[in-house]
């Protein structure tokens, strides 16, 4: 979408005037309302939408919209409302010219950093890779009441070295429940009760995550890329993460 328009700017206002006369959009950093024009006014405050309205409030950046004449002011407000309110843009009725409107206003306010609708924060979850090189190092636990040695042999293969000594008791949530890593680490821990005598581990034992790992030696509860480190401290996650 490419938006054509005239923009002024001064300490108190950004003014902008769209062409072929498809109304105008101001940004107020000092408002001062005047009654003999009309509009509809967005509030924000710490540029977050407080309020969408046909009157100003009294505090906050204000932004006025004076829609083109085609536009009724009321049908907007409640095109943007619903669009506010459901996060997305939600046309209320099938006016064109209005939705129309309603994606260019969001796109400016979009670009002036004023969105009516929130940027949800997306996090991108840290992504690791075993390498061949990885197979030879020694990585050892020793936190939480668990102490071990590990080998991460094969891509899906953690082998945990006998002799490791498991945590014995786990932690409980808040409300005395037990939770699910608890849950988890009690499982694999059956699922391996054959090779392990009075919370030491009598054989090799092999996993096929790091996270299992952590599960099976002290109920999990951290991230344990962290948890696992070499002789000089270096964590599993600097020698795995992908960057």
């Amino acid at each position: 979408m490419q938006i054509e328009a005239e923009m002024t700017v001064t300490t108190d206002v950004v003014k902008l005037v769209f062409n072929n006369k498809q109304g105008e959009l101001y940004i107020h950093h000092n408002f001062k309302y005047n009654q003999a024009v009309s509009g509809l006014y967005l509030n924000f405050k710490n540029r977050k939408l407080q309020s969408a309205s046909l009157q100003p409030a009294d505090h906050g950046t204000i932004i006025q919209l004076l829609p083109p004449k085609n536009i009724n002011q009321n049908e907007l407000l409640e095109n943007i409302q619903e669009t506010i309110s459901n996060k997305k843009l939600t046309p209320v009725g099938d006016n064109q010219n209005l939705i129309g409107y309603v994606e260019k206003i969001m796109l400016i306010l979009d670009q002036f950093m004023y969105p009516l609708i929130p940027k949800t924060k997306t996090f991108k979850k840290t992504q690791h890779r075993w390498k061949k090189s990885i197979a030879d190092v020694t990585f050892m636990v020793d936190a939480f009441d668990s102490k071990a040695t590990i080998f991460w042999q094969k891509r899906n293969e953690m082998r945990i070295v006998k002799g490791a000594t498991l945590r014995t008791k786990y932690p409980l949530n808040k409300d005395g429940s037990i939770g699910l890593d608890a849950r988890m680490g009690t499982q694999l821990r059956q699922e391996q009760a054959s090779k392990v005598e009075k919370f030491t581990t009598t054989e090799d034992i092999i996993l096929k995550s790091v996270n299992e790992v952590g599960l099976f030696l002290y109920f999990g509860g951290t991230n344990s890329w962290l948890v696992l480190k070499d002789v000089t401290n270096k964590t599993i996650d600097e020698y795995a993460i992908v960057k």
